[in-house]
């Protein structure tokens, strides 16, 4: 495995890196085939997963070997999580599970919340043209999800998608994202056109916008509400994990489910240790706790209900 964040003060002399939005986002699916892969074959010797942060260095020592390297790329990596965060959902919960603030299974509910969004457009265009085949249809949305979404298409998704109350707040912030493209195109030089001609061209104000910001007020917002939901299990993981490292030993593991439940019994939590570490390895990963204890975490925190994040059968 690999060691913790690369020294102090000798990191600046190295050579100083940065990574384009693309490259951060080429780096974190890169990483996460590597994990996968690596939590297989973790899987099938019977030994422990890694947390994201500690694959990150399994990864870069295997891909670059040098130390200097590895401590150049995970600075870059680093630095990408604070530059790309605000703009890019993907690169904000890749730093969120770097922390150990969300489970490594969340970045699945959000893949599925793109497809489902997908899905739902399609089949509004099909509803829209039913004379079209299906490979124009597909033309249609292609277009669409690489360009813009109009109004009557957005409002008809999130209806579908959220109850009433997320429906409305979802509306009031997407017409927001919408109305800063109309301040961005506004501010952008255009070509000087007579008057006459400026009062016809004038276009009419509709809440239409980039697919991709579409999209990113929705993932923000579920990433927001599970974020809510694990809030108090995150600071209790942290009250037991003093130092961390985003993994707990038997002793903190137990003190954390007596916090979380202190009428459990010994064969209780006997149980869950036979289930969370089989193998008595005592490195039982932030993750790994979530996915034990999710029924737990449920009860416990059922008073702040997680936002939508069951997605709609689609046919």
């Amino acid at each position: 495995g690999g060691g913790g964040g690369g020294g102090g003060g000798n990191v600046v002399a190295v050579g100083e890196r940065t990574f384009s939005l693309k490259q951060m986002r080429e780096l974190i699916d890169e990483l996460y085939a590597s994990k996968a892969k690596h939590d297989a074959k973790c899987a099938e010797s019977g030994l422990p997963r890694e947390t994201v942060e500690q694959h990150l260095y399994t990864f870069l020592n295997t891909k670059y070997g040098l130390k200097a390297l590895i401590v150049e790329y995970a600075n870059a990596t680093l630095d990408g999580i604070t530059r790309y965060a605000a703009t890019d959902n993907d690169v904000s919960v890749f730093g969120c599970l770097m922390r150990n603030e969300v489970d490594e299974e969340f970045r699945f509910v959000q893949k599925q919340l793109k497809q489902t969004v997908l899905e739902l457009l399609r089949v509004y265009l099909k509803g829209k043209y039913p004379l079209k085949v299906d490979a124009d249809v597909h033309a249609i949305l292609q277009t669409k999800a690489s360009g813009s979404i109009l109004e009557e298409e957005w409002v008809d998704i999130v209806k579908y998608m959220y109850n009433a109350e997320d429906a409305a707040m979802l509306t009031s912030r997407i017409r927001d994202q919408a109305r800063a493209g109309w301040h961005a195109s506004a501010t952008a030089p255009r070509e000087p056109v007579t008057s006459r001609r400026a009062v016809e061209t004038r276009p009419t104000r509709t809440f239409k916008l980039p697919y991709h910001d579409f999209v990113k007020v929705l993932l923000d917002f579920q990433l927001a509400g599970h974020r809510r939901f694990l809030a108090s299990f995150v600071s209790l993981f942290r009250e037991v994990d003093p130092d961390g490292r985003g993994t707990l030993q038997e002793a903190s593991f137990r003190e954390l489910l007596h916090r979380l439940d202190p009428g459990k019994d010994e064969a209780q939590v006997r149980a869950i240790l036979a289930t969370i570490d089989p193998h008595n390895w005592q490195q039982m990963t932030f993750s790994d706790c979530v996915a034990t204890l999710s029924a737990d975490l449920v009860r416990m925190l059922g008073d702040a209900p997680e936002e939508t994040t069951d997605a709609p059968a689609v046919d």
